[in-house]
């Protein structure tokens, strides 16, 4: 369960562990989306901006190191 229940949140944890949110590939991005699915509410509409910059930064500190 998110630790932000019952408020809206953009960017969250999809595998539920949000020490270790990182998933392997498009199948697991697919896989976590419908598992969690399970466990939120999903609330008006879907803003993908902060995933997209924050996949963005992460890649970056990848390349970097």
């Amino acid at each position: 369960m998110p630790p932000y229940k019952n408020r809206a949140s953009h960017c969250f944890a999809l595998n539920g562990d949000i020490f270790d949110p990182e998933v392997d590939g498009l199948d697991g991005v697919i896989s976590a989306y419908k598992s969690s699915l399970k466990n939120v509410n999903l609330y008006g509409p879907t803003n993908f901006a902060p995933i997209v910059e924050m996949v963005c930064d992460m890649a970056e500190e990848e390349k970097v190191s």
